[in-house]
């Protein structure tokens, strides 16, 4: 009880420093990727590439580099050892993949990428507004979500994450795609669609957004039975005050 009292006075005062309690509060603020309905066709400043390469996607990245910052790319597999696809497209309030399979080739592939404008070492968490299928077919897909970072001339995937499209039309979910810690100021945003389903298939997305998380501390209050509050503090049987 002494230590109490030397460190606590009886009428809840501290007397040293380091004895309050905090609660950690998360929010995640701002936009750094850019998207509008639909994703406005203006902000495609680049021609769709074709790839035919083993790794589709960093092939993308380093044969039709995104060397704007928030203006989008786009990719889609154009021959073997892929099924082939066509170029994704925006439309009224949504944005469209294609995809394509047959029973000699793999799945086709068709994507997006944006270059960003990010804190190094923030941590970001992705959003991403599905729709499903835009067509009547009754199957499935996969949409992708990845964050590749450049590195000594190649790009270095730092996160993935997919989440299952059923293909129906009345389908519509916010998909918390999950964070990531920034590797670098400018690492890209790539998010692709397949599907297994033999012959062809369609899945839309309504929007992107990447929202910052930011982290505060606030002290803890308790109410006493008169409604009176109290910040909350703790003991520390480690230290204590001379009584001198």
């Amino acid at each position: 009880m002494k230590i109490s009292s030397q460190q606590i006075t009886s009428r809840g005062i501290p007397q040293q420093s380091g004895l309050e309690t905090f609660s950690s509060i998360i929010n995640y603020t701002g936009e750094y990727i850019n998207y509008t309905v639909g994703l406005d066709p203006a902000l495609l400043i680049a021609s769709a590439y074709s790839t035919t390469a083993v790794n589709p996607f960093t092939d993308s990245l380093l044969n039709n580099p995104p060397s704007v910052i928030n203006a989008w790319y786009k990719f889609y597999t154009g021959g073997s050892p892929w099924a082939t696809t066509t170029t994704p497209v925006s439309t009224t309030g949504l944005f469209i993949f294609y995809g394509n399979n047959t029973a000699l080739l793999q799945s086709s592939y068709s994507g997006i990428y944006q270059k960003l404008s990010l804190i190094e070492g923030d941590n970001y968490n992705i959003y991403i507004d599905r729709y499903g299928s835009t067509s009547s077919a009754s199957t499935t897909g996969t949409i992708t979500i990845q964050v590749y970072t450049p590195q000594s001339g190649d790009y270095v995937m730092i996160f993935e994450n997919q989440v299952s499209v059923p293909m129906g039309a009345s389908d519509s979910q916010t998909f918390d795609a999950g964070e990531f810690t920034a590797a670098s100021a400018n690492d890209i945003f790539l998010i692709t669609f397949n599907s297994d389903y033999i012959g062809t298939s369609s899945a839309g997305i309504r929007g992107i957004s990447i929202k910052r998380k930011e982290e505060y501390l606030v002290p803890v209050y308790t109410q006493d039975v008169f409604g009176n509050a109290h910040q909350v503090l703790r003991l520390n049987a480690g230290n204590r005050i001379s009584d001198d």
